[in-house]
């Protein structure tokens, strides 16, 4: 989590750009890389100064992507911001700005807190408004001239003797990097980068001010009188740095005159005036410009297309047929490849009207990315690389030094190019120069990736619980077990304290929420266990637990193999142990390997003898595939989330249900079906498991 120093002011009234005490200082000179610098007056998107966006960004990318929350001097007097025209400006950009706000504030807060309440989330945007009146009159972007008779250039506002950058004033003696990656210029990069800072205060607020009141009770003043309090909380440590947060409480600190500002312009809504629609659509593509800053494509208009990519709110889009087939972020567009064929350097922006009526599939990126990308390894698991690569800021960011040769967890992921399929992962670890660092690393294409990261068993603890790593419940009261993610039947809850074995990890959307398998009295279920990015919630839900001291299996396979987390197998150095799904043995056979296809080996689990299929691993990659579940399976809700396949016996329809399955479940199986082999093995007959589940 950052620990920014955040001090702002307007520059003739104290505009001070967002600092960092604890950040690398680094001596730029005043208005460093600022072009065309032009001036302005204190009011909603002119605050002074500007400087030309073109040093940092292409200003094509301002104009497709934000449009019309650009503050036009063209259409303002400015020698009188009372004249009718300069009070239509302001007021039109101020509507257009306030809905793109709006929305990602209660984007940011939902993210990081699933089940924030609307008390708490009304409070908190209107603590954002008044903050953003507070730093900069909601200034970002600006046309504007340097001189009467001269072209209008794009600007972005630069405060505190132009250190301060955007309309939340990061200042580059502390957040040089973060803005040459685009974190100044580029105005939701701005706010999300920034909004951290508020929040954390926010979240210490109670502890630190408010008597460890988490909500507000009483009557409806008493609750407004809270909320507005821990406002001026947030306010007071985002101004004065993370050992501000009561500061607004001391009269005689030198700066009460800026937290009684915020306390006005919270009070007083002075935002307001300048908008007259609170329910108006953002005119811009808020989720995109969020979370993939300037890779979000630049917009066009059209309607649905075959061999298209469609930009649909934030999702990419295709069409297969009559359907319209997405997944839910722009980052994830190449996926979409293994559906149909497109060009994917262009996104044609469709809306919902236009798509009404239409079938629509809406897929998870951990599944579509997986299945049509060979080789792409799965959130949580582990890879090694055979040399040193660049650890990257973010996929196509600079470069912030080498990362060696080794074992790390797959923290994210990313694909690029529908034909070339670049993957990218995000790791964590020491640099050659011994730094830890969290960045991106290119792990090869379509051709090569093979030979640069491949699967690999971990060889340290993650940042991710791995399968077989045992946590303890960390939420303040207990946590739903459920049948399958994200919301499920409740199966029982998990009181705080309660450890459990982790055996299986599954993550959804492109915010990568996280969910784990385990066993609890009984139950096979799963639970939510938060988020990696963009700060860590795991802490809040799960923290790592000892082993005890009478461990138990996540999933059970044959001597001398482990069990391989991303292909949930069990595995040698060269072999792959079934039994195999019927697709992926027919495809097998398909491929002309032969009776190895069919053949039963003798192997040893837990001391039984069991007789299962055994392939070489390449073999195993042909005919498996690189599904979320092996060829021929889907999950399954009714047998709790398991991959299973439908399959004919002896002219009968059987499912088969594929684990793992850990040692209470197995003990279970063995006692009911009078020690029956399968049990040891990673498949069961559909019946026999739900049985067993109470």
């Amino acid at each position: 989590m950052k620990k920014l120093l955040s001090r702002l002011a307007l520059l003739a009234c104290g505009l001070l750009g967002l600092g960092q005490a604890q950040a690398g200082y680094t001596p730029t000179i005043d208005f460093w890389e600022c072009a065309n610098k032009v001036g302005g007056t204190f009011t909603h998107g002119r605050v002074p100064s500007g400087c030309d966006v073109a040093s940092f960004g292409p200003d094509s990318f301002v104009r497709g992507n934000y449009g019309q929350a650009i503050f036009n001097d063209a259409a303002y007097n400015t020698a009188n911001s009372s004249d009718p025209i300069s009070v239509a400006e302001r007021k039109r950009y101020m509507q257009e700005m306030y809905p793109i706000i709006r929305d990602a504030t209660e984007r940011y807060l939902k993210a990081r807190k699933p089940g924030v309440l609307p008390d708490e989330l009304a409070a908190y945007q209107r603590g954002v408004f008044a903050l953003l009146r507070q730093e900069s009159f909601w200034s970002h972007y600006r046309d504007a001239q340097l001189a009467a008779g001269q072209a209008f250039l794009l600007k972005m506002v630069r405060g505190d003797n132009g250190h301060g950058h955007g309309m939340m004033q990061l200042d580059d003696r502390y957040h040089l990097v973060p803005l040459q990656e685009g974190k100044g210029w580029n105005m939701l990069q701005n706010f999300t980068y920034a909004i951290d800072i508020y929040y954390d205060a926010w979240q210490k607020a109670p502890a630190s001010c408010l008597g460890g009141a988490t909500t507000g009770t009483g009557t409806q003043a008493q609750i407004d009188e809270y909320w507005r309090s821990r406002a001026r909380s947030a306010w007071s440590a985002y101004n004065g740095g993370p050992t501000k947060v009561c500061r607004w409480q001391n009269t005689a600190d030198a700066n009460v005159a800026k937290d009684n500002g915020y306390r006005d312009n919270y009070d007083l809504r002075r935002w307001l005036p300048d908008v007259s629609d609170l329910n108006k659509v953002a005119s811009i593509d808020v989720p995109c410009l969020m979370d993939m800053g300037a890779s979000c494509p630049l917009p066009t208009s059209g309607g649905p297309l075959p061999n298209t990519l469609m930009k649909l709110g934030s999702a990419a889009c295709v069409l297969v047929g009559d359907k319209l087939e997405c997944v839910d972020d722009m980052r994830d567009a190449a996926c979409l490849g293994s559906r149909t064929t497109f060009d994917d350097s262009v996104a044609t922006t469709i809306y919902a009207a236009a798509v009404s009526g239409r079938a629509r599939v809406d897929h998870n990126r951990h599944q579509l990315c997986r299945a049509g990308t060979p080789g792409l390894q799965s959130l949580g698991s582990a890879i090694a690389t055979s040399s040193p690569l660049e650890l990257r800021s973010a996929v196509g960011g600079m470069v912030l030094g080498t990362l060696p040769a080794g074992n790390y967890q797959v923290l994210d992921f990313e694909v690029r190019g529908v034909l070339k399929q670049d993957r990218y992962y995000r790791v964590r670890g020491a640099l050659t120069t011994g730094a830890q660092q969290d960045g991106w690393i290119l792990a090869g294409d379509s051709s090569n990736h093979a030979g640069i990261a491949a699967a690999a068993a971990p060889t340290a603890a993650g940042a991710i619980a791995y399968p077989g790593d045992w946590v303890a419940v960390n939420v303040t009261t207990s946590l739903n077990l459920r049948a399958s993610p994200p919301s499920g039947t409740v199966l029982t809850t998990m009181p705080r304290g309660a450890v459990v074995q982790v055996k299986e990890v599954y993550g959804t959307a492109s915010a990568n929420n996280l969910y784990y398998r385990t066993e609890y009295l009984g139950k096979d279920g799963w639970f939510f266990a938060g988020n990696l990015y963009p700060s860590s919630t795991l802490a809040n839900w799960a923290i790592p637990a000892a082993t005890p001291a009478s461990p138990t299996k996540h999933a059970h396979c044959p001597a001398g193999t482990r069990y391989d987390i991303h292909s949930r197998q069990c595995m040698s150095a060269s072999a792959v142990y079934g039994p195999f799904t019927a697709a992926a043995t027919q495809a097998c056979l398909d491929s002309g390997a032969g009776a190895v296809c069919t053949a039963g080996r003798g192997v040893v689990v837990d001391g039984a003898l069991l007789q299962v299929q055994l392939w070489n691993k390449a073999t195993n990659t042909a005919a498996v595939g690189n599904g979320d579940c092996p060829r021929g399976a889907s999950r399954s809700v009714a047998h709790r989330f398991h991959c299973t396949e439908a399959v004919v016996r002896g002219g009968a329809p059987e499912t088969d249900v594929y684990g793992p399955f850990g040692t209470t479940l197995v003990n279970a199986c063995l006692a009911a079906n009078a020690n029956a082999a399968f049990c040891r093995s990673n498949r069961w007959p559909g019946s026999v498991y739900t049985a067993l589940q109470p």
